[in-house]
Protein backbone atom coordinates (compact mmCIF):
# COMPACT_ATOMS: atom_id res chain seq x y z
CA UNK A 1 0.00 0.00 0.00
CA UNK A 2 2.71 2.41 1.27
CA UNK A 3 4.63 1.45 -1.89
CA UNK A 4 1.61 2.55 -4.34
CA UNK A 5 1.36 5.53 -2.59
CA UNK A 6 4.85 6.72 -3.14
CA UNK A 7 4.71 4.98 -7.03
CA UNK A 8 1.52 7.07 -7.26
CA UNK A 9 3.17 10.83 -6.40
CA UNK A 10 5.52 10.02 -8.54
CA UNK A 11 3.66 9.62 -11.74
CA UNK A 12 1.34 12.19 -10.51
CA UNK A 13 4.76 14.87 -10.63
CA UNK A 14 5.40 13.41 -14.06
CA UNK A 15 1.42 14.31 -14.86
CA UNK A 16 1.66 17.65 -13.50
CA UNK A 17 5.12 18.58 -14.75
CA UNK A 18 3.38 18.60 -18.17
CA UNK A 19 -0.06 19.65 -17.88
CA UNK A 20 0.68 22.73 -15.23
CA UNK A 21 -1.71 22.82 -12.70
CA UNK A 22 -1.54 24.93 -10.30
CA UNK A 23 -4.45 22.39 -7.66
CA UNK A 24 -1.79 19.11 -8.49
CA UNK A 25 1.00 20.87 -6.97
CA UNK A 26 -1.19 21.21 -3.55
CA UNK A 27 -1.91 17.54 -3.84
CA UNK A 28 1.80 16.65 -4.34
CA UNK A 29 2.67 18.84 -1.50
CA UNK A 30 -0.01 17.03 0.65
CA UNK A 31 1.21 13.42 -0.82
CA UNK A 32 4.96 14.40 -0.19
CA UNK A 33 4.11 15.64 3.48
CA UNK A 34 2.26 12.36 3.94
CA UNK A 35 5.13 10.53 2.25
CA UNK A 36 7.56 12.35 5.06
CA UNK A 37 5.50 11.33 7.99
CA UNK A 38 5.46 7.28 6.95
CA UNK A 39 8.81 7.17 5.97
CA UNK A 40 10.55 9.49 9.35
CA UNK A 41 9.69 6.83 11.97
CA UNK A 42 11.43 4.30 9.48
CA UNK A 43 15.04 5.72 8.44
CA UNK A 44 17.84 5.85 10.69
CA UNK A 45 18.50 8.05 13.19
CA UNK A 46 21.25 10.91 12.09
CA UNK A 47 19.13 11.08 8.20
CA UNK A 48 15.80 10.80 10.52
CA UNK A 49 17.08 14.04 12.94
CA UNK A 50 18.53 16.15 10.04
CA UNK A 51 15.58 16.06 8.04
CA UNK A 52 13.18 16.83 10.84
CA UNK A 53 15.42 19.54 11.54
CA UNK A 54 15.04 20.49 8.45
CA UNK A 55 11.73 20.40 7.61
CA UNK A 56 10.50 22.44 10.62
CA UNK A 57 13.22 25.51 10.19
CA UNK A 58 11.44 24.91 6.62
CA UNK A 59 7.77 25.88 8.54
CA UNK A 60 9.80 28.10 10.60
CA UNK A 61 11.52 30.29 7.83
CA UNK A 62 7.99 30.16 5.27
CA UNK A 63 6.08 31.67 8.07
CA UNK A 64 8.99 34.25 9.43
CA UNK A 65 9.03 35.58 6.10
CA UNK A 66 5.21 35.76 5.64
CA UNK A 67 4.40 33.52 3.01
CA UNK A 68 1.33 31.61 1.98
CA UNK A 69 0.41 27.72 1.23
CA UNK A 70 1.63 28.54 -2.46
CA UNK A 71 5.00 29.09 -1.38
CA UNK A 72 4.74 26.19 1.60
CA UNK A 73 3.85 23.83 -1.67
CA UNK A 74 5.94 25.09 -3.80
CA UNK A 75 9.26 23.90 -1.36
CA UNK A 76 7.51 20.90 -0.18
CA UNK A 77 7.69 19.57 -3.76
CA UNK A 78 11.16 21.17 -5.00
CA UNK A 79 12.59 17.93 -5.02
CA UNK A 80 10.19 15.71 -6.00
CA UNK A 81 11.61 15.64 -9.34
CA UNK A 82 14.76 14.26 -8.12
CA UNK A 83 13.18 11.88 -5.58
CA UNK A 84 10.51 10.34 -8.90
CA UNK A 85 14.14 9.72 -10.67
CA UNK A 86 15.49 7.64 -6.76
CA UNK A 87 12.57 6.11 -7.12
CA UNK A 88 12.24 5.27 -10.79
CA UNK A 89 15.78 4.60 -12.07
CA UNK A 90 15.96 0.99 -10.60
CA UNK A 91 13.51 0.17 -13.35
CA UNK A 92 16.40 0.02 -15.81
CA UNK A 93 18.12 -2.85 -14.26
CA UNK A 94 15.00 -5.57 -14.72
CA UNK A 95 15.66 -5.56 -18.52
CA UNK A 96 19.52 -6.48 -17.38
CA UNK A 97 18.38 -9.03 -14.77
CA UNK A 98 16.08 -10.64 -17.54
CA UNK A 99 18.28 -10.22 -20.53
CA UNK A 100 21.36 -12.57 -19.10
CA UNK A 101 23.86 -10.50 -19.37
CA UNK A 102 25.85 -10.46 -16.19
CA UNK A 103 26.65 -14.19 -16.69
CA UNK A 104 28.32 -12.84 -19.86
CA UNK A 105 30.26 -10.08 -17.79
CA UNK A 106 31.31 -12.57 -15.30
CA UNK A 107 32.47 -14.70 -18.01
CA UNK A 108 34.44 -11.87 -19.56
CA UNK A 109 36.22 -11.35 -16.04
CA UNK A 110 37.15 -14.91 -15.25
CA UNK A 111 39.43 -14.95 -18.17
CA UNK A 112 41.49 -12.01 -16.01
CA UNK A 113 41.79 -13.81 -13.11
CA UNK A 114 45.72 -14.38 -13.14
CA UNK A 115 46.20 -11.12 -14.30
CA UNK A 116 45.60 -8.67 -11.62
CA UNK A 117 45.53 -5.18 -13.41
CA UNK A 118 43.58 -6.67 -16.02
CA UNK A 119 40.54 -7.89 -13.83
CA UNK A 120 40.99 -4.42 -12.35
CA UNK A 121 40.46 -2.71 -14.97
CA UNK A 122 37.06 -5.03 -16.19
CA UNK A 123 35.67 -4.11 -12.56
CA UNK A 124 36.26 -0.81 -12.30
CA UNK A 125 34.97 -0.09 -15.93
CA UNK A 126 31.82 -2.52 -15.72
CA UNK A 127 31.28 -0.19 -12.58
CA UNK A 128 31.81 2.78 -14.68
CA UNK A 129 29.58 1.80 -17.37
CA UNK A 130 26.68 -0.04 -15.23
CA UNK A 131 26.87 2.28 -12.15
CA UNK A 132 24.54 4.97 -14.45
CA UNK A 133 22.08 2.38 -14.83
CA UNK A 134 21.92 0.12 -12.08
CA UNK A 135 23.13 2.91 -9.18
CA UNK A 136 24.34 1.59 -6.18
CA UNK A 137 23.59 -1.78 -6.89
CA UNK A 138 25.71 -2.10 -9.55
CA UNK A 139 28.36 -2.90 -6.77
CA UNK A 140 26.14 -5.35 -4.97
CA UNK A 141 25.64 -7.44 -8.39
CA UNK A 142 28.94 -7.62 -8.99
CA UNK A 143 30.37 -8.55 -5.95
CA UNK A 144 27.79 -11.64 -6.29
CA UNK A 145 29.10 -12.44 -9.44
CA UNK A 146 33.04 -12.31 -8.56
CA UNK A 147 32.30 -13.93 -4.81
CA UNK A 148 33.81 -17.22 -6.16
CA UNK A 149 36.82 -16.01 -7.74
CA UNK A 150 38.30 -15.19 -3.91
CA UNK A 151 39.90 -11.93 -4.68
CA UNK A 152 41.49 -10.24 -2.00
CA UNK A 153 39.41 -7.41 0.10
CA UNK A 154 42.09 -4.66 -0.53
CA UNK A 155 42.01 -5.45 -3.85
CA UNK A 156 37.92 -5.29 -4.08
CA UNK A 157 38.04 -2.06 -1.97
CA UNK A 158 40.06 -0.32 -4.55
CA UNK A 159 38.09 -1.56 -7.44
CA UNK A 160 34.97 -1.29 -6.15
CA UNK A 161 35.04 2.18 -4.90
CA UNK A 162 37.54 3.61 -7.75
CA UNK A 163 35.08 1.92 -10.74
CA UNK A 164 31.52 3.47 -9.06
CA UNK A 165 33.32 7.29 -7.54
CA UNK A 166 34.03 8.13 -11.56
CA UNK A 167 30.00 7.41 -11.97
CA UNK A 168 28.98 10.08 -9.70
CA UNK A 169 30.54 12.33 -11.60
CA UNK A 170 29.42 11.59 -15.04
CA UNK A 171 26.18 9.80 -14.82
CA UNK A 172 22.80 12.00 -15.54
CA UNK A 173 20.94 8.38 -13.86
CA UNK A 174 22.55 9.11 -10.87
CA UNK A 175 20.77 11.38 -8.07
CA UNK A 176 24.11 13.61 -7.02
CA UNK A 177 24.17 15.24 -10.58
CA UNK A 178 20.43 15.13 -10.85
CA UNK A 179 20.38 17.38 -7.75
CA UNK A 180 23.45 19.55 -8.51
CA UNK A 181 22.58 19.77 -12.47
CA UNK A 182 18.82 20.74 -10.32
CA UNK A 183 20.30 23.50 -8.15
CA UNK A 184 22.37 25.51 -10.76
CA UNK A 185 20.35 25.08 -14.12
CA UNK A 186 23.06 23.40 -15.93
CA UNK A 187 21.77 21.00 -18.88
CA UNK A 188 22.88 17.59 -19.30
CA UNK A 189 25.00 18.06 -22.50
CA UNK A 190 26.86 20.94 -21.31
CA UNK A 191 27.87 19.26 -18.33
CA UNK A 192 28.91 15.98 -20.39
CA UNK A 193 32.04 17.25 -21.89
CA UNK A 194 33.66 18.01 -18.19
CA UNK A 195 31.70 15.57 -16.17
CA UNK A 196 32.52 12.30 -18.38
CA UNK A 197 35.94 13.42 -19.36
CA UNK A 198 37.14 13.95 -15.94
CA UNK A 199 35.32 11.01 -15.00
CA UNK A 200 37.51 8.77 -17.47
CA UNK A 201 40.86 10.50 -16.34
CA UNK A 202 39.98 9.69 -13.24
CA UNK A 203 39.14 6.31 -14.23
CA UNK A 204 42.81 5.73 -16.00
CA UNK A 205 44.87 7.55 -12.99
CA UNK A 206 42.72 4.76 -10.34
CA UNK A 207 44.23 1.62 -12.68
CA UNK A 208 47.56 3.54 -13.21
CA UNK A 209 47.98 3.79 -9.56
CA UNK A 210 46.49 0.61 -8.91
CA UNK A 211 49.43 -1.22 -11.20
CA UNK A 212 51.88 0.66 -8.93
CA UNK A 213 50.83 -0.37 -6.19
CA UNK A 214 50.03 -4.43 -7.59
CA UNK A 215 53.63 -4.15 -8.59
CA UNK A 216 55.00 -3.31 -4.87
CA UNK A 217 52.50 -6.03 -3.10
CA UNK A 218 53.89 -8.79 -5.31
CA UNK A 219 50.07 -9.38 -5.71
CA UNK A 220 48.16 -12.50 -7.13
CA UNK A 221 44.73 -13.39 -8.18
CA UNK A 222 43.46 -16.98 -6.99
CA UNK A 223 41.74 -19.03 -8.94
CA UNK A 224 42.19 -21.29 -12.29
CA UNK A 225 38.75 -21.07 -14.29
CA UNK A 226 39.24 -21.57 -18.40
CA UNK A 227 35.59 -21.18 -19.38
CA UNK A 228 34.68 -20.50 -22.70
CA UNK A 229 33.49 -17.28 -24.41
CA UNK A 230 30.70 -18.52 -26.51
CA UNK A 231 29.11 -16.51 -29.60
CA UNK A 232 26.04 -16.03 -28.01
CA UNK A 233 28.02 -14.55 -24.94
CA UNK A 234 29.88 -11.89 -26.82
CA UNK A 235 26.30 -11.41 -28.47
CA UNK A 236 25.18 -10.13 -25.26
CA UNK A 237 27.94 -7.94 -24.50
CA UNK A 238 27.74 -6.63 -27.90
CA UNK A 239 23.51 -6.03 -27.13
CA UNK A 240 24.63 -4.71 -23.39
CA UNK A 241 27.05 -1.90 -25.22
CA UNK A 242 24.67 -0.70 -27.34
CA UNK A 243 22.02 -0.84 -24.41
CA UNK A 244 24.06 1.74 -22.49
CA UNK A 245 24.80 4.08 -25.38
CA UNK A 246 21.72 4.41 -26.57
CA UNK A 247 19.91 5.15 -23.67
CA UNK A 248 22.29 7.79 -23.07
CA UNK A 249 22.59 9.27 -26.41
CA UNK A 250 18.56 9.03 -26.63
CA UNK A 251 18.08 11.18 -23.34
CA UNK A 252 20.71 14.00 -24.50
CA UNK A 253 18.92 14.31 -27.60
CA UNK A 254 15.39 14.45 -26.30
CA UNK A 255 17.01 16.97 -23.58
CA UNK A 256 18.33 19.23 -26.48
CA UNK A 257 15.07 18.46 -28.65
CA UNK A 258 12.78 19.00 -25.84
CA UNK A 259 14.50 20.81 -23.54
CA UNK A 260 12.31 18.94 -21.03
CA UNK A 261 14.28 18.62 -17.19
CA UNK A 262 16.28 16.08 -17.42
CA UNK A 263 15.02 14.56 -14.30
CA UNK A 264 11.64 13.98 -15.85
CA UNK A 265 13.26 12.54 -18.99
CA UNK A 266 15.13 9.80 -16.89
CA UNK A 267 12.37 9.32 -14.80
CA UNK A 268 9.94 8.31 -18.10
CA UNK A 269 12.90 6.29 -20.05
CA UNK A 270 12.86 4.34 -16.56
CA UNK A 271 9.31 3.38 -17.20
CA UNK A 272 9.41 3.13 -20.98
CA UNK A 273 12.15 0.98 -20.82
CA UNK A 274 11.23 -2.28 -19.31
CA UNK A 275 8.31 -2.50 -21.09
CA UNK A 276 9.92 -2.23 -24.46
CA UNK A 277 12.38 -4.70 -23.48
CA UNK A 278 9.20 -7.00 -22.69
CA UNK A 279 7.34 -6.54 -25.89
CA UNK A 280 10.54 -7.36 -28.31
CA UNK A 281 11.54 -10.12 -25.71
CA UNK A 282 7.78 -11.63 -24.97
CA UNK A 283 9.02 -12.91 -21.45
CA UNK A 284 5.59 -10.95 -19.79
CA UNK A 285 5.92 -13.51 -17.10
CA UNK A 286 8.92 -12.62 -15.45
CA UNK A 287 8.77 -9.16 -16.50
CA UNK A 288 5.73 -8.77 -14.36
CA UNK A 289 7.57 -11.00 -11.35
CA UNK A 290 10.64 -8.43 -11.50
CA UNK A 291 8.69 -5.46 -11.15
CA UNK A 292 6.34 -6.93 -8.57
CA UNK A 293 9.98 -7.56 -6.92
CA UNK A 294 10.26 -3.82 -7.46
CA UNK A 295 7.04 -2.84 -5.82
CA UNK A 296 7.85 -5.16 -2.54
CA UNK A 297 11.54 -4.83 -1.76
CA UNK A 298 13.33 -1.68 -3.76
CA UNK A 299 10.16 1.30 -3.13
CA UNK A 300 10.05 0.54 0.58
CA UNK A 301 13.64 0.72 1.54
CA UNK A 302 14.13 4.30 0.36
CA UNK A 303 13.14 6.14 3.73
CA UNK A 304 15.90 8.07 4.28
CA UNK A 305 16.10 8.83 0.80
CA UNK A 306 12.73 9.87 0.98
CA UNK A 307 12.50 12.19 4.21
CA UNK A 308 16.06 13.52 3.64
CA UNK A 309 15.08 15.15 -0.28
CA UNK A 310 11.12 16.20 1.18
CA UNK A 311 13.19 18.25 3.70
CA UNK A 312 16.35 19.30 2.28
CA UNK A 313 14.31 21.10 -0.75
CA UNK A 314 12.02 22.81 1.78
CA UNK A 315 14.86 23.70 3.89
CA UNK A 316 16.77 25.27 0.44
CA UNK A 317 13.65 27.20 -0.69
CA UNK A 318 12.97 28.69 2.36
CA UNK A 319 16.54 29.69 2.93
CA UNK A 320 16.31 31.87 -0.36
CA UNK A 321 15.86 35.89 0.89
CA UNK A 322 16.53 34.95 4.24
CA UNK A 323 19.68 36.99 6.17
CA UNK A 324 21.38 33.87 6.61
CA UNK A 325 21.01 32.84 2.85
CA UNK A 326 22.37 36.17 1.65
CA UNK A 327 25.52 35.78 4.28
CA UNK A 328 26.51 32.47 2.17
CA UNK A 329 26.37 34.09 -0.91
CA UNK A 330 28.41 37.10 0.08
CA UNK A 331 31.01 34.29 1.71
CA UNK A 332 31.10 32.68 -1.40
CA UNK A 333 31.40 35.59 -3.91
CA UNK A 334 33.68 36.66 -1.59
CA UNK A 335 36.45 33.71 -1.24
CA UNK A 336 35.64 32.86 -5.32
CA UNK A 337 37.02 36.61 -6.33
CA UNK A 338 39.84 35.95 -4.07
CA UNK A 339 40.74 33.00 -5.50
CA UNK A 340 38.70 30.03 -6.88
CA UNK A 341 41.35 27.88 -5.50
CA UNK A 342 39.86 28.71 -2.37
CA UNK A 343 36.39 28.14 -3.34
CA UNK A 344 37.15 24.62 -4.52
CA UNK A 345 39.16 23.55 -1.54
CA UNK A 346 36.58 25.00 0.90
CA UNK A 347 33.40 22.84 -1.23
CA UNK A 348 35.78 19.75 -1.28
CA UNK A 349 36.82 20.36 2.54
CA UNK A 350 33.18 21.20 3.73
CA UNK A 351 31.70 18.48 1.93
CA UNK A 352 34.09 15.68 3.14
CA UNK A 353 33.83 17.09 6.65
CA UNK A 354 29.88 17.26 7.26
CA UNK A 355 29.62 14.08 5.57
CA UNK A 356 31.96 12.17 7.88
CA UNK A 357 30.07 13.08 10.63
CA UNK A 358 26.82 11.45 9.05
CA UNK A 359 25.42 14.20 6.97
CA UNK A 360 24.45 13.78 3.86
CA UNK A 361 25.87 15.76 0.97
CA UNK A 362 22.25 16.78 -0.54
CA UNK A 363 22.24 18.93 2.88
CA UNK A 364 25.37 20.73 1.59
CA UNK A 365 24.43 20.81 -1.89
CA UNK A 366 21.37 22.41 -1.00
CA UNK A 367 22.33 24.78 1.19
CA UNK A 368 25.31 26.23 -1.04
CA UNK A 369 24.31 25.67 -4.37
CA UNK A 370 21.01 27.38 -4.00
CA UNK A 371 22.54 30.17 -2.55
CA UNK A 372 24.94 30.78 -5.59
CA UNK A 373 24.74 33.04 -8.14
CA UNK A 374 28.25 31.87 -10.70
CA UNK A 375 27.93 35.25 -11.91
CA UNK A 376 28.84 36.77 -9.07
CA UNK A 377 31.25 33.98 -8.53
CA UNK A 378 33.16 34.99 -11.41
CA UNK A 379 33.01 31.14 -13.35
CA UNK A 380 30.71 29.09 -15.25
CA UNK A 381 27.43 27.09 -13.34
CA UNK A 382 29.37 23.94 -15.32
CA UNK A 383 32.78 24.64 -13.66
CA UNK A 384 31.01 25.53 -10.32
CA UNK A 385 28.74 21.90 -10.64
CA UNK A 386 32.19 19.56 -11.28
CA UNK A 387 33.59 21.02 -8.13
CA UNK A 388 30.40 20.24 -6.18
CA UNK A 389 30.41 16.62 -7.99
CA UNK A 390 34.08 16.07 -7.26
CA UNK A 391 33.52 16.78 -3.49
CA UNK A 392 30.18 14.69 -3.36
CA UNK A 393 32.35 11.89 -4.99
CA UNK A 394 35.62 11.87 -2.61
CA UNK A 395 33.15 12.18 0.28
CA UNK A 396 31.12 9.43 -0.98
CA UNK A 397 34.18 7.25 -0.60
CA UNK A 398 35.67 8.27 2.41
CA UNK A 399 32.61 8.97 4.83
CA UNK A 400 32.38 6.17 6.94
CA UNK A 401 28.68 6.45 7.40
CA UNK A 402 28.24 6.67 3.17
CA UNK A 403 25.65 4.30 1.79
CA UNK A 404 28.37 3.40 -0.82
CA UNK A 405 31.42 3.05 1.87
CA UNK A 406 29.64 0.97 4.03
CA UNK A 407 28.35 -1.36 1.50
CA UNK A 408 31.72 -2.07 0.56
CA UNK A 409 33.23 -2.76 3.97
CA UNK A 410 30.49 -4.29 4.31
CA UNK A 411 30.83 -6.71 1.14
CA UNK A 412 35.00 -6.73 1.64
CA UNK A 413 34.92 -7.46 5.61
CA UNK A 414 37.03 -4.36 6.17
CA UNK A 415 36.24 -1.31 8.27
CA UNK A 416 34.49 1.64 6.79
CA UNK A 417 37.59 3.66 7.22
CA UNK A 418 39.90 1.37 5.88
CA UNK A 419 38.31 0.92 2.93
CA UNK A 420 37.98 4.85 2.63
CA UNK A 421 40.65 6.53 4.04
CA UNK A 422 43.42 3.44 4.02
CA UNK A 423 42.91 2.24 0.58
CA UNK A 424 41.97 5.15 -1.43
CA UNK A 425 42.71 8.07 0.47
CA UNK A 426 46.04 8.55 -1.75
CA UNK A 427 43.95 8.29 -4.94
CA UNK A 428 41.61 10.85 -3.65
CA UNK A 429 44.09 12.79 -2.89
CA UNK A 430 45.90 13.12 -5.98
CA UNK A 431 42.84 13.33 -8.26
CA UNK A 432 40.60 15.46 -6.64
CA UNK A 433 43.52 17.93 -6.58
CA UNK A 434 44.61 17.49 -10.29
CA UNK A 435 40.71 18.24 -11.12
CA UNK A 436 40.97 21.16 -9.32
CA UNK A 437 43.68 22.57 -11.18
CA UNK A 438 42.05 21.30 -14.77
CA UNK A 439 39.13 23.35 -13.44
CA UNK A 440 41.34 26.50 -12.14
CA UNK A 441 42.76 26.51 -16.00
CA UNK A 442 39.19 25.95 -17.53
CA UNK A 443 38.33 29.35 -15.39
CA UNK A 444 40.65 31.43 -16.85
CA UNK A 445 40.42 29.95 -20.76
Amino acid sequence: MRSNFILGMCLLFLIQYFVHFQSFQYILAIMATIAFLGSVTLAKKVPRFFSVFMFAAGLALNYTKGQGIGAAAEGITANLSLLTLLVLVPLLSIPLKMGGFFESILLYLKRYQNHPRKMFMGISTVLFFLGPLLNIGAIRILDELIKGLRLKPTFLSKAYLIGFSTTILWSPYYAAVGVTLLYLHVSVKDYMSYGFGIAVLFLLIGNFMFGIWAKKQNFDVEGDYREVITPDHRKRIKILAYMILSIMVVTIATESITHWSMLVIVSLLSILFPGIWGLFSKQWGSLKHHLVDYRDKAVPIMNNEIIMYISAGFFSQSLKGTVFGQGINVFMTHLAQKSFLLFALFILITMVCVTFVGIHQLVVVSVLATQMDPAMLGTSKEIIAMVIMMAWSASSVLSPVNPINLLVSTLVKKSSIGVGLKDNGAYLLIVCMLGIMILDLLNYL
